[in-house]
């Protein structure tokens, strides 16, 4: 759990520290307060860790969702902990799973929570567009027997592409999809928020220097 508990922290200090980018990416098309809304959950979830040492993975992702419910109860704060909330379902259900194989369960477990609270679907501009390639990385990568720092680094690089790719999507949700003219060219809040969390885990997995995957990429539409 140690290492289950620093990538936490970790995930938790990256979103914080993106929370400005964050909202000039939820600006182009939302209500531009994506980072406030996470920078209130990293603090929560920052307060809530020294209470969980010695608790099981489910029981962190479980009350980090139930904090998270009550304490960040926006659109984005709502989506997030109903996939945490998932995804402690599924460790619960799966202890005895590798750990690479447990990370691409609770990904697809995440998802299906995200997408049923949201009634989003993958390809709709939402943060199921990096999350779903997470997912099968990291599926690919149990598949193969490979260790859990490789899944993560792969999932990682897969949730970046797929928060890129969101760029030239269609937004058909929530305040984006009554502004897609004026969401085209710019990614999405949400996806870029999943690949800063999984770029901040995998980082805090391998020890590596801060990956590409968490800072959100600035492309020439962005420069105005």
């Amino acid at each position: 759990m140690t290492q289950f508990r620093e990538g936490l922290q970790a995930v938790a200090e990256a979103v914080a520290a993106s929370a400005d980018d964050l909202n000039r990416l939820d600006g182009q098309a939302g209500d531009g307060d994506l980072g406030v809304t996470m920078r209130t959950a990293s603090a929560i979830v920052l307060e809530l860790l020294p209470g969980l040492e010695g608790r099981s993975l489910p029981d962190h992702l479980r009350e980090c969702g139930l904090a998270l419910a009550r304490g960040a109860p926006s659109t984005a704060g709502t989506l997030v902990a109903s996939g945490l909330l998932r995804a402690a379902n599924q460790a619960q259900a799966n202890t005895d799973k590798p750990p690479s194989v447990m990370l691409a369960l609770l990904l697809a477990a995440a998802i299906n929570g995200i997408a049923d609270r949201g009634k989003a679907e993958v390809g709709s501009r939402t943060m199921l567009d990096a999350l779903e390639p997470a997912r099968a990385a990291a599926e690919r990568s149990a598949a193969e027997g490979e260790s859990l720092e490789r899944a993560l680094v792969r999932a990682a690089e897969a949730a970046d592409e797929g928060a890129r790719a969101t760029a030239s999507m269609q937004a058909v949700h929530g305040r984006a999809g009554w502004l897609a003219e004026r969401a085209a060219g710019h990614e999405d809040a949400g996806a870029r928020l999943v690949a800063i969390a999984l770029g901040a885990a995998a980082d805090a997995a391998t020890r590596t220097e801060p990956a590409r995957t968490g800072a959100p990429h600035r492309g020439s539409s962005d420069d105005e």
